[in-house]
């Protein structure tokens, strides 16, 4: 159903598609409404398979005129920020490290670490990537320049100072200890260290050190030479440059489900920091200049900005953003792609450090940005209520219908949990039959849970086609369960959906996230259904019914299999015939009896 487009205007604004649950599912700008928006309902358009997912959700759309295009710009992105829509290409933060604020807008400034930088007017340095330097170098700063922490109020009369000033971290402006002018002496001071003025503060730190030393102090020099290694530490991440200006560089990578972004802080000449974030939602190498832009919008809402960004490639709407920019600093910004020079090398040091966060995530054990990137992206694909971090897998695996063996498998966040990994034995289905066989593990699987009142999955994933998705659906009705439920064709790994009927099935492309993640969960399901059965099988030819008998070993077993030649032999045997048996009794003989009696 395409929506009523005859009153949208050909204006600028933004644009908000909602799906039949009244939901904001994306949020767009335009400088023509009406045009934008109804090039998502054009055939002809070549849309991604992401843009077709979105348009067949598409219930009702609503828009917000504006002024300008760098209106539209502005809402947009704080509506992307507020309502966070399922189909916008989002800014995830993989790593927020440290930053020291200084609080240079209050009266008496405070200093302490921030993981968010706030266009407030207060000082940031960093990032640091090392924050157990920064921690201690924090310490130093404390002890040496007794700058205030806390947000007590500064109020006259005080006359009770907090537990730092009492062990010398503070100078306790809050009960007058300390004039203000006298405070915002210690203040630059510290700044000056920050900025990485710190030789004379280590040429003091090692005369000290030395003389605690030759009086035998030694626990104090240690502590000094604790400082003096953290201040070291903190000036080794200031990298020098050949420029003179503050900038930031920024590199994107993309792995065609996700674009990794590396983020250089140029500060007066020095490389101080350096972040890793990344795009969730975006669709390949091709759309890394789209990816910059996205970044850039995003990023630079509630983070400083510096007078020039380099980047790789030209983004959209260059010229757009950098007017944006440049009212948000107030002063000129721009967006520049070097093409030589050192802004070129420190820019491909940049790409570099991307490729290689990449690399990182996707050996990281947990939940990594890909494994997320393609439980999103099966979560548009299903059109699911909720992001499937816990999805079962099941398979059958018997040959002629013997040992038939039901594989039940477990990812969480988009991994394994092999732990968590289940065997069911069939034992209501004889001979050939799959479909049952796939009914009664279902069935099973499910009745547990609801008997221990534990977590269902998010998702079922069936290994086979309609007839076995069929079966499972119904042990599912059975039970009054409504868990999404598909299955997972091995020839064409197309993905069937009982919820779309029979006939109808989802084709995704090979390179799709979320195609490779269901084929994983489908192939471990088998492997671990095969390795269970064979399991099972070696077990069957290695054991019998007679060694559940009381007073049967190894022994007598052979004893009796080498005599009698099967066990159907031995239970159609009289109590007198086992008796003819070397160490059979007649007691042993008539449990013999007895017990395989009882068993056929």
């Amino acid at each position: 159903m395409v929506p009523d487009l005859s009153k949208i205007p050909d204006s600028p604004g933004v644009y908000l598609m909602k799906d039949v649950s009244g939901d904001i599912i994306y949020v767009g700008k335009a400088i023509s409404l009406s045009r934008r928006v109804r090039s998502y309902f054009q055939s002809s358009a070549g849309h991604t398979p992401k843009t077709k997912v979105l348009v067949r959700h598409i219930e009702d759309i609503e828009f917000i005129l504006t002024a300008t295009e760098i209106d539209a710009l502005v809402l947009e992105a704080n509506l992307i920020k507020k309502y966070k829509p399922r189909y916008n290409v989002r800014l995830k933060d993989d790593k927020r490290y440290p930053y020291v604020k200084v609080t240079v807008n209050e009266k008496f400034p405070r200093i302490f670490l921030t993981r968010r930088r706030l266009m407030d007017n207060a000082l940031y340095f960093g990032p640091y990537t090392n924050s157990r330097a920064i921690h201690s170098t924090l310490e130093l700063i404390s002890r040496i320049f007794q700058l205030r922490k806390c947000r007590k109020p500064i109020v006259a009369g005080r006359t009770r100072p907090c537990l730092n000033y009492h062990i010398k971290l503070c100078a306790a402006p809050c009960r007058g200890a300390m004039v203000e002018s006298e405070y915002r002496v210690r203040i630059m001071e510290a700044v000056r260290f920050l900025k990485g003025d710190t030789s004379g503060l280590l040429r003091q730190l090692e005369e000290r050190m030395h003389l605690l030393a030759q009086q035998q102090d030694y626990e104090s020099a240690a502590e000094v030479r604790d400082q003096i290694e953290g201040v070291r530490c903190l000036s080794q991440q200031q990298i020098a440059t050949s420029g003179t200006d503050d900038r930031d560089v920024i590199a994107a990578v993309s792995d065609e489900t996700v674009v990794f972004l590396q983020i250089f802080y140029i500060r007066h000449g020095s490389m101080v920091g350096k972040a890793d974030f990344s795009l969730v939602g975006a669709e390949g190498s091709k759309e890394i200049p789209e990816a910059l832009a996205t970044f850039i919008k995003q990023y630079y809402q509630d983070s400083p900005i510096p007078p020039e960004i380099l980047v790789q490639y030209e983004v959209p709407e260059k010229e757009l953003i950098m007017t944006w920019l440049s009212g948000r600093s107030g002063r000129e910004v721009k967006l520049h792609v070097p093409q030589k020079g050192d802004k070129k090398k420190m820019l491909e040091m940049a790409v570099r450090n991307a490729e290689m966060a990449m690399r990182v995530a996707e050996l990281r054990p947990g939940p990594s940005v890909a494994a997320q990137a393609a439980l999103k992206e099966l979560q548009e694909v299903l059109s699911l209520e909720k992001l499937p971090q816990h999805i079962e897998g099941f398979d059958i695996s018997n040959i002629s219908g013997t040992n038939a063996v039901g594989s039940m498998v477990i990812f969480e966040n988009g991994l394994p949990s092999n732990s968590k990994y289940r065997q069911h034995n069939i034992r209501t289905v004889k001979g050939i039959d799959d479909f049952a066989m796939m009914a009664e593990v279902v069935t099973r699987r499910y009745t547990r849970l609801i008997k221990e009142n534990a977590p269902l999955p998010d998702l079922v994933l069936i290994d086979g086609g309609p007839g076995q998705v069929g079966a499972a659906k119904s042990s599912l009705d059975s039970l009054g369960l409504d868990i999404p439920l598909i299955g997972l064709a091995k020839r064409f790994e197309h993905i069937i959906t009982p919820r779309k009927g029979p006939e109808e099935v989802i084709i995704l492309p090979k390179t799709s996230s979320a195609l490779k993640l269901l084929m994983h969960i489908r192939d471990e399901a088998h492997r671990f259904a095969v390795t269970s059965h064979r399991r099972r099988r070696s077990a069957t030819l290695t054991h019998s019914e007679i060694d559940a008998i009381p007073g049967i070993g190894p022994g007598k077993k052979k004893l009796l299999l080498e005599h009698f030649g099967s066990v159907d032999n031995i239970r159609s045997a009289s109590v007198q015939a086992l008796t003819e048996v070397k160490g059979i009794n007649k007691k042993i003989a008539e449990s013999i009896h007895e017990y395989l009696k009882t068993q056929n």
